[in-house]
Formats: structure tokens, sequence, C-alpha cells
């Protein structure tokens, strides 16, 4: 087992971190909630994964608290809850990634579909969100032991002695929010490199006709003014003809 040195510095540093990303959590909350210009979907999906954020590091800092005391062993209150608290935020923070894909996936691919482009919608995505989130942490529950402080690292936490348990919260509550955040990621990129190559092509099609135009105006311009300069030289001719013989007929004339 660690010696008690690597504990005090380990929940120390845990503690100081903590406590800045809590203060930058709230600080983000806080301006979200009273600038009226940051109420859009973007904050506020922000703000629900630093709730999450939030949240966990309270828990985590009572964990370091708990862990740094002479009586670690024997002195740890609310050991399951606060295990299970902490395994249902991770999934709330994971999957708040997902919904804040699924949000930006609904404005670059689906936005023709204007119910999802909603407050209601996105509302919807936060609480279903959380229920996922604290649901599927209680299949640790149905084993024993499934939740149970860990001497190695003073903490309370899921317990990695049984695989099943460990395999369904890598899966459940890490990789699932990862594949769906990469989809959507990819799925976006893709459409809009497809919608950005159709605008090229129009783009190069409008250039294409207005050069046509000024090719087209600039020939019937040149056409223009060699048939009026050959009409101009028509009359000139035709008006000395004229004259020529005009004079002609009255040489002639008795």
């Amino acid at each position: 087992m660690l010696s008690d040195p690597f504990f005090i510095v380990n929940y120390s540093l845990a503690i100081v971190f903590s406590i800045v990303g809590l203060s930058l959590c709230l600080l983000t909350i806080v301006i979200t909630i009273t600038h009226r210009q940051c109420h859009n979907f973007t904050n506020v999906l922000s703000c629900n994964t630093c709730t999450a954020v939030t949240l966990y590091f309270i828990f985590r800092i009572l964990t370091c608290i708990y862990g740094l005391r002479q009586d670690w062993q024997f002195h740890q209150p609310a050991c399951i809850f606060r295990a299970y608290c902490s395994l249902a935020l991770c999934a709330a923070l994971c999957y708040s990634y997902s919904i804040q894909a699924t949000s930006r996936l609904f404005f670059a691919v689906f936005y023709k579909h204007k119910y999802l482009l909603t407050w209601r919608t996105h509302w919807i995505m936060i609480i279903v969100n959380w229920i996922i989130s604290f649901i599927i942490s209680i299949q640790p529950f149905f084993y024993q032991h499934g939740f149970e402080l860990e001497i190695e690292s003073r903490s309370c936490v899921v317990t990695p002695k049984i695989v099943s348990i460990s395999m369904y919260t890598l899966v459940i509550i890490f990789i699932i929010p990862l594949i769906v955040v990469t989809i959507f990621g990819g799925i976006i990129v893709y459409y809009v490199r497809q919608s950005s190559r159709r605008i090229a092509a129009v783009v190069s099609n409008v250039a294409e006709n207005a050069s046509t135009v000024q090719v087209s105006k600039r020939y019937g311009k040149q056409r223009t003014e060699l048939i009026k300069d050959k009409t101009q030289t028509f009359t000139g001719n035709f008006r000395n003809l004229s004259a020529r013989h005009g004079r002609q007929i009255f040489k002639d004339f008795p």
C-alpha cells in the first residue's frame, strides 16, 4: 500500500485543481445566466456540462477530505452513495457531450426540421441526459460489493474486482458517448464538405456565366461598332456616288 505522504500530496493537489475547476464552471454558469446575449442553445448545453462537472468536483473534494484523515479506513460516511453519485455524474458528463454533438447535428444537417431546433427539444435532451445517467449507474447495486471502499486509493468507487461491472462501466458510460460524438462529428464534417463542394460548383457556374455574358457583350459591342462603321461607309459612298452622277447629269444637260 502506498505511503501517507503520497496520499497527502495527491489529494491536496486534487483539492486545489477541483476548486479551480469548480470556480471556472460556476463562473461560466453565472455569466451565461446573467447575460441575456448568452442565452442560446450552445451555452445552455455548455452549462449542463458545467453543472455535471461542478457536482463531480464537489464529490471529489469530499473524497479527498475523507482520504486525508488518519481514520480514513473507518470513517467514510455515505460511502456507497458517494460512489454511486460519482459514477452517475461521470455518466452525465460524458453524455452531455453527446447531446452537444446531437444539437450540432440538428443545426448542421437536419435544419429543415424546425421542431428539432427549439428550446423544448433541447430541454428534453438535457432532462433525458440526467435520467439516463442515474439509471445506468444503478447496475453495480445488483452485485455484492459493487460499490466499495478501495483500500489502494482510499476512495469509494465502483469495484474493479468484478470484470462484468468494469466492462459495463467502460462501455456504457465512456465508450458509447465517445462513439456517438465521433459518428455525429463525422456526419457533420462530411455534410459540410459536401455543402462546400456544392457551393463551389454553384459559384464556378455563376462565374462562368458572368464571363460568358461579358464576352457576349464585348463581341456584341464590337459587331455593333463594325456594322455602324460599315453603314457609315456605305452611306458616305452612296452620297459621293450620287453627287458625282448629279454633276455628270448637269454637265450633259444642254
